[in-house]
């Protein structure tokens, strides 16, 4: 009895919520379709008055990756009108001062997905240059995606992509079997949403007006407006190197190394822990610090105090943000470059040549920690070169430059972006001495 009276409920509820479902879905496509209308009379009608681009005018999001707040900052300082404006934030690593304006704070009162909508024809109004990755700004996460690279060109918007990664991956184009494991590992859900990702890719490097994807072009982007090593930069006058000089051997004082394991497989940190371990069983004094699951503050202390040698990643070919923060600290950094078939064409018209990074693979890491270890003067060097090498590339008047030349070609000028760190020509590149390191190709010539 009790059985049949649940079935019945069941089957009375379906009879109820049926109608009451289809109503909600049609009021739902009303109002998407209102909406339609409404963004494309702004979009016209912004497109219709705006005489010229407002070059004071950046925004950055929406996704909540702290690169855009150091690139917007950085041009905030010398007048620009340049924020971020993200979906949510990263609260793990990163705290709410860390952004400007976040979408959920703008409209608390709507869904996540009116949100967006609103805060795209808010971002209309607001904003000349729009600084996304592949995954778009607030429309690119809806079904109105496609739309937006039309709404924006209506409204005379320029469009300026970088992708971070996971926007981008689209694993099987990507040209290392290596990286393409390491993503395996560390993201493997992301392997069942390539055709997704690849239809944004595909769309913004026809959509956009510039794309800088650094070392990520090879794997399946396919488009790079400016051959930049790479586009992150830091505040450097929070970033100090160690004043005390480290003697230390391994021998006589243990040295410490870093190392930030957010995604392990991709970063190889298993062969890291490995190479440790079998100089200790050598009789090295060695100290390993993960980093893991910290602040932005304490990885600061890690690397500006604690840190003698500072390990990225040894399994994709490159380095990130982690990278330029251990050399704005003056610390000799180990990252994997050892795959010609990307760095080549960066060291012939960017700027790798002058890049510090000492480059290791798995195969080779623990002879490359052996010599840093017992080595202080090379150690020393590097450090200095490091630090050298931030400022001239990684400064906040790095990412001033970058962005002033893409206004200046995007209103007109004569610039010609794709050689502009070509090293036989760049003015940049040549405003402060070139960056002397004891390496060769980025490797150890000690090292075999």
């Amino acid at each position: 009895m009790i059985r049949l009276i649940k079935k019945v409920i069941r089957i009375a509820f379906r009879i109820i919520s049926t109608p009451l479902f289809l109503v909600s879905k049609v009021a739902e496509f009303l109002a998407i379709g209102i909406y339609i209308l409404v963004v494309l009379t702004c979009s016209f009608l912004i497109g219709l008055f705006a005489l010229k681009l407002n070059k004071s005018r950046f925004v950055f999001g929406p996704d909540p990756i702290i690169n855009n707040s150091k690139w917007s900052r950085a041009l905030a300082e010398i007048g620009y009108k340049s924020e971020t404006y993200t979906d949510g934030i990263c609260s793990s690593i990163n705290t709410r001062l860390d952004y400007d304006r976040i979408i959920q704070d703008t409209f608390p009162w709507f869904s996540n997905l009116w949100a967006r909508l609103f805060g795209f024809i808010e971002a209309l109004f607001k904003y000349d240059y729009f600084v996304i990755s592949f995954n778009g700004f607030f429309l690119g996460n809806t079904a109105l995606w496609k739309l937006e690279s039309f709404l924006l060109k209506m409204a005379k918007k320029r469009i300026i992509v970088f992708p971070f990664g996971l926007d981008a991956y689209i694993y099987h184009r990507i040209r290392s079997t290596s990286l393409m494991h390491g993503l395996m590992m560390s993201l493997p859900m992301f392997s069942k949403q390539q055709k997704k990702i690849a239809k944004r890719v595909d769309y913004w490097c026809t959509e956009a007006d510039i794309v800088i994807p650094g070392l990520m072009g090879p794997d399946g982007i396919g488009r790079w407006d400016i051959l930049s090593w790479n586009p992150i930069y830091l505040d450097l006058s929070k970033w100090r190197p160690q004043k005390i000089k480290n003697i230390a051997d391994g021998i006589n004082k243990t040295v410490v190394i870093a190392h930030a394991p957010n995604f392990r497989g991709f970063k190889g940190t298993e062969f890291i822990i490995n190479s440790i371990d079998l100089l200790k069983r050598e009789g090295l004094k060695i100290e390993l610090i993960l980093i893991e699951k910290k602040q932005n503050s304490e990885v600061y202390d890690i690397l500006t105090q604690k840190a003698d040698i500072h390990v990225e990643q040894i399994i994709a070919t490159g380095h990130g943000l982690n990278a330029v923060e251990g050399m704005a600290a003056g610390l000799p950094v180990i990252s994997n470059l050892e795959d010609e078939t990307y760095t080549l064409p960066f060291r012939r018209w960017s700027f790798l040549n002058e890049c510090p990074i000492v480059s290791a693979s798995p195969e080779t890491l623990t002879d490359v920690l052996r010599e840093l270890v017992t080595n202080p003067k090379l150690r020393e060097d590097l450090g200095k070169a490091s630090r050298d090498y931030a400022v001239k590339y990684h400064g906040h008047d790095a990412a001033q430059y970058l962005f002033g030349k893409i206004v200046e070609k995007l209103e007109g000028g004569d610039v010609d972006l794709i050689n502009l760190y070509n090293p036989l020509s760049s003015e940049f590149n040549r405003r402060l001495p070139k960056v002397k390191h004891p390496l060769k190709n980025n490797k150890i010539f000690t090292v075999k």
